[in-house]
Formats: C-alpha cells, sequence, structure tokens
C-alpha cells in the first residue's frame, strides 16, 4: 500500500483568527476591543486570510516538486524510471532512509558493525572472515595508541570501535607461524582480516572529518581468592568446578543463553560475586573474596584494573575503564564443613599520626589482620594437622608495627567463646582447632 502523503498544516482562516485572539492578552493587554471594526482586529483578519491561501498551497505539492524531493534524497544520479508510480516511488524513498547507513551516532557505529556489517558478510559470501559477536564505540579516544595513557587521553575528532568476534574461523592454509586462536578462547580477539574489513565498511559511511579506529578488546584479568564455607553433603571438587564455571559464566565478553555477555567499562564488584556464587548449591555461605589482577609480561592487549576500596578498608570491587573487558582467570578457593568455621570479632582502637590517610590506615589494619587469619596467607585451615594458637598480642604488634598507627588496643569477642583462652604468661590468645577455619570480622575505630 502506498504512503499517502499527510496534511502539513490543516489550520484554516477560523483557526487562524481564533488562534491570534488568545494570544492578544498575552502580548498586548492593553489592547481590549476585540470587535471586526477594530483596526487591528481587521489586520488580524487580512494575515489570516494570506496565511490561509500559503497553507493551502504548502498542501499541494506538485509532480515536479516530488521528483526534485526524490532526486535529493536518492542522490543526484536518480533518474524518473520510465511510466513511474510516484507515490510508490516515494515510498520506495522513504524506505529508503529508515535504512541506517550513515556513521553519526554511538548507536549507528554499533549497529553497523555488528547487524549490517554481519549481513553484508553473509549476502557477499565472506566466509573467511568472522562475523562480530559484540560492538562498543568510544567517542573521542584513540584505542590504536600503543600505551594505556595515549587511549585514555581525550581526541576530539577520533572514533573508536572495539569489536569482539563470534569465534576465530581456522584458516585451512594458514601461513607458517601462525597461531589460530580457538573458537572458544576466553579473551576473543578479532583478526586482521576482520579489523580491515570493517574499517572498509565503516570507511564509507563515516563523517568526513572522523579518523576511525577498529581494535579488539582490552582484557582485564580478574583472579580472586575465596574462603568458602560448604554443606556436609557437597565434594570439594564438584564446587571448585562449579565456582570455576561460574565466574567464567559471569566474566563472560561473549553472548550466552544466560545473557549478552559483560558489559564494555561495567566494575567488577565484590557483592556480585558474592551473590553469583552463593547460588551454588552445595555452599552454605561465604567469608572472605578477594579480587585481583594482573597481566603476563608481553601480552598488549591485557590491562590491570584497579582496586576500588570502601572508606572503612574493605575491597568494593575492581575498576573497568570505557574500553575494557573483564574476564575470568584463576580462582585461589579454600573449602571447609561448614561445621569447621569459628567466629572471631576484632574491635581496634588506635591513634593516627598527624596528617596520616585514615582510609589506608584502616586498609593497612585489615590487610594485616587477613593476612593472619587467611588460610593461603599463613593461618590455620582445613588442612592444618595441629591446633594453632593466635596470641591477641602478636597481632596487636604487627598492627602497630604499620606506618602512622598509634598505640593500638584489640578487644576480641569468639563463638564458640570457650576458644578464647588465656596464657598467664603472654595474656589472651584463640584457640583454633585442627582444620579449623576462622571466620574473622575486623572494625577500626582511629583518633
Amino acid at each position: 500500500m502506498p504512503l499517502q502523503l499527510p496534511n502539513l498544516d490543516d489550520r484554516r482562516y477560523n483557526d487562524l483568527v481564533a488562534e491570534a485572539l488568545t494570544r492578544i492578552p498575552t502580548y498586548s493587554p492593553e489592547w481590549t476591543n476585540h470587535n471586526p471594526s477594530d483596526p487591528g482586529i481587521t489586520l488580524v483578519e487580512l494575515f489570516a486570510y494570506l496565511t490561509d491561501m500559503l497553507l493551502y498551497r504548502l498542501n499541494r505539492v506538485t509532480d515536479d516538486n516530488t521528483r526534485k524531493f526524490l532526486k535529493l534524497l536518492n542522490g543526484p544520479d536518480w533518474v524518473v524510471p520510465p511510466n513511474a508510480d510516484l507515490r510508490e516511488e516515494i515510498r520506495t524513498a522513504v524506505l529508503g532512509i529508515r535504512e541506517r547507513y550513515r556513521a553519526v551516532t554511538r548507536d549507528d557505529y554499533e549497529f553497523l558493525s555488528t547487524e549490517s556489517f554481519n549481513r553484508w558478510l553473509t549476502e557477499t559470501s565472506q566466509s573467511s572472515i568472522n562475523l562480530v559477536a559484540r560492538a562498543h564505540c568510544v567517542p573521542q579516544r584513540n584505542l590504536e595508541a600503543g600505551t594505556e595513557a595515549g587511549r585514555l587521553q581525550p581526541k576530539p575528532e577520533h572514533v573508536s570501535v572495539v569489536i569482539v568476534p563470534a569465534g576465530e574461523k581456522p584458516n585451512p592454509n594458514p601461513p607458517p607461524q601462525t597461531v589460530i586462536a580457538p573458537i572458544n578462547s576466553s579473551s576473543p580477539q578479532p583478526s586482521a582480516a576482520q579489523i580491515s574489513a570493517l574499517f572498509s565498511y565503516l570507511d564509507e559511511r563515516r563523517m568526513l572529518t572522523t579518523k576511525l579506529h577498529i581494535t579488539g578488546p582490552f582484557y582485564a584479568h580478574v583472579s580472586t581468592q575465596l574462603v568458602i564455607a560448604r554443606n556436609s553433603d557437597a565434594l570439594d571438587t564438584d564446587l571448585t568446578n562449579a565456582i570455576n564455571a561460574k565466574l567464567t559464566s559471569l566474566l563472560n565478553p561473549l553472548p550466552s543463553d544466560n545473557g549478552e555477555g559483560w558489559q564494555f567499562g561495567r566494575d567488577v564488584f565484590v557483592s556480585e560475586v558474592y551473590e553469583t556464587l552463593e547460588k551454588i548449591p552445595g555452599i552454605d555461605f561465604i567469608t572472605d573474596v578477594m579480587l585481583s589482577s594482573s597481566c603476563a609480561l608481553g601480552d598488549d592487549k591485557c590491562v590491570v584494573a584497579n582496586p576500588i576500596w570502601h572508606a572503612e578498608g574493605d575491597l568494593v570491587g575492581l575498576s573497568i575503564q570505557e574500553h575494557h573487558l573483564p574476564v575470568f582467570d584463576q580462582a585461589d578457593i579454600v573449602i571447609a564443613p561448614n561445621v569447621a568455621f569459628i567466629t572471631v570479632n576484632l574491635s581496634v582502637s588506635a591513634k593516627a599520626q598527624a596528617n596520616a590517610n585514615l582510609e589506608l590506615l584502616k586498609r593497612s589494619i585489615k590487610s594485616t589482620v587477613r593476612r593472619i587469619f587467611h588460610p593461603r596467607l599463613g593461618g590455620p585451615g582445613p588442612t592444618t594437622a595441629q591446633p594453632t594458637n593466635i596470641f591477641v598480642s602478636d597481632v596487636q604488634v604487627a598492627i602497630n608495627n604499620l606506618a602512622g598507627v598509634l598505640d593500638p588496643s584489640l578487644a576480641v569477642d569468639c563463638m564458640p567463646s570457650d576458644i578464647l583462652q588465656t596464657d598467664k604468661d603472654r595474656g589472651q590468645f584463640i584457640h583454633v582447632g585442627a582444620g579449623n577455619v576462622v571466620d574473622w570480622r575486623v572494625t577500626i575505630q582511629l583518633s
């Protein structure tokens, strides 16, 4: 069905006069005589008559005008087909305008780099080039710069598009010394052929003054250290496999059945790790989650995510830049039965040196306590064959040795209460039985 041309303006003479009369009190309140005999009303009616004639002509677009408009829309080379139905030509032109072709906005670049580019690859039988699974446009950045500082520097005339391939297609005749990335690679990168093809595709569609860059993602490799309390009927091996699978799925750069993949530039929070892992059957509770990020030497597509700290010294998460994607690297997991956990609450009071950073001091104190109690850092754990006595005075000395901390004092509360015992020579100590794990809590008061 051909598209009907809209009525561009349906106001008539009486509508125009009434509209003008309603505006008189706003712009000229002293004008109170609105009778037809008033000279001003006569002028209003005259202009309404002239306007009515212009509107009539506006809605009478001739065929010649239509052809000129179609030539503007379709390009200077467009020629009216013989015996053409102008209504059908108008419909075709309007539908062509709705087809997204020009790359102007961020959404344009992302749409053209995925749906449009993938359709073009399919239609042109470009079987050797991967489809694009995801695209993320970063305006005013040159992400092909050799350093992260250069990539973060504002470049108003530049536009960068980061693409994640759907999966590397192996070349049946690879050049010598060529390494083919596996399809299930945890940090997929586009091939040079894919980048070149997409650049050519977008280069025809970009604004003239735009400097375009196509690149693969920069990955922040995320590792985690976990202390897990399991139910009595759960197996350590099953939980370890489930934890690794959950974290790999959570920080997945590729779309999957569970979602569209981790968003570019979205921070990784400790709370999300808790929420994800607590859904695993067999896990009773989690006592400690620590996230870290590092890169292998020579990996120029790897970046280190900076930690985000709470003012009380707890890790909130890892900061991810707009052009970064996090991927799961590895997990260092301590698993013990839930009955093996004992609770230790420490209240630390201390003075801070003048001009000391209180947030940094609290972070240092909690890190020191963590090193004393964490099974992987020297504390008692499920593999500890002998009981361990942790003296409160030793914890106090360790805190006192921190720069900026003066006269620390500790108050300790334990559950069960009988594990807090007293030695006549060294004072209070926490008696941790063989195979037990400490679930520690620290509150800090600095003055």
